[in-house]
């Protein structure tokens, strides 16, 4: 259990992020959170050995474990990998374990993995052999359930009993993002090795089309065109700094927003204030939802006058911002 833990914030972060273990790594519960990650909220446990397995038949040549060299390195991923899957799963909750015997029991499986020649590999075997072996040498954690409470009050006749200390909040996150890093991985790995789409129907992979388009002359030109962007970015901001940037972008989006408010009212940019008023008020009487009877029409009339005021009130603010701007300068100049 955890402890000074608030149970809102449990149930909000469930809601939130429950599907990927967040509540779990707010509660301490480290394991928990990397096996609701990688199961996708505790359904579907068997993904992370399905997309294992295509990692293995598909980003190494079919006839893999014919070769030795890359045989035992397969192999020895897949033995450590099942230990830790092992392991990770076994002890969650009051269990404890010796890292050492999952191990053990998948490496009495690699023969299954690596010396079959002439048959498939078998990863069943190691993950049977290290789970019975886990379970054999499993112990029953006392420290787990704990009463702090029982502690404190017996502190100077059992001093050696301590509470089970939970990781650090920013060690969780670490633990738990490396762990996230590894899934992604073998996941975006095997999709990517996978991945099939339909053109003009032709079954084509991914994996070829990003290849193709990595070499293409499009791509090329853009890679250029994004360099020399990011070139002059660079240079920007050793010149202006960031708060130049920012303002650079504000007044680009700005100057969008009063474009389109232009656009609207059908008028010139160097448009008076009179004009734009004058505007305004043709356009406001043209498309004045009272004006339609018809459901349609006057369901359109009344986005297209929505769209009216907004822009006159845009254009509006703008000149009257712009004006005020103008007369504090000549007030103080300096």
């Amino acid at each position: 259990m955890a402890d000074n833990k608030s149970l809102i914030l449990t149930y909000i972060f469930s809601l939130i992020g429950g599907l990927f273990g967040v509540h779990h790594l707010y509660l301490g519960r480290t394991q928990h959170a990397l096996v609701w990650f990688t199961t996708f909220g505790g359904f579907g446990q068997y993904l992370t050995s399905v997309f294992y397995g295509f990692i293995t038949y598909y980003a190494f040549p079919d006839t893999w474990h014919k070769q030795s060299l890359l045989s035992l390195f397969i192999g020895c991923c897949t033995v450590f990998a099942i230990a830790v899957g092992t392991q990770m799963m076994g002890t969650i909750g009051p269990r404890q374990c010796s890292f050492m015997w999952p191990l053990l029991g998948a490496i009495l499986g690699m023969p299954f993995i690596v010396w079959r020649s002439d048959l498939s590999p078998s990863f069943n075997i190691p993950a049977f052999l290290s789970s019975w072996i886990f379970e054999w040498k499993i112990e029953w954690n006392p420290t787990y359930f704990f009463d702090e409470s029982v502690m404190k009050s017996n502190e100077l006749q059992c001093s050696k009993l301590s509470k089970r200390k939970r990781r650090h909040f920013i060690k969780r996150c670490l633990i738990f993002g490396f762990g996230i890093i590894i899934f992604t991985s073998i996941f975006t790995t095997a999709l990517y090795q996978n991945l099939q789409v339909d053109i003009k129907g032709r079954r084509v992979r991914v994996k070829d089309v990003l290849i193709d388009f990595f070499k293409s002359q499009q791509f090329l030109l853009l890679y250029q065109q994004l360099l020399n962007v990011l070139r002059q970015l660079w240079s920007f901001y050793l010149k202006h700094g960031f708060k130049g940037i920012w303002t650079q972008i504000w007044m680009a989006l700005d100057s969008e927003s009063e474009r389109q408010a232009f656009e609207t009212l059908n008028i010139s940019y160097d448009a008076s204030q009179k004009t734009i008023e004058t505007q305004c008020r043709t356009l406001s009487r043209q498309w004045h939802p009272d004006k339609h009877r018809n459901p349609k029409d006057k369901e359109k009339a009344e986005a297209i006058f929505m769209n009216i005021q907004q822009a006159c009130d845009r254009l509006s603010n703008e000149r009257k911002r712009r004006q005020l701007i103008n007369t504090q300068k000549r007030e103080n100049p300096y």
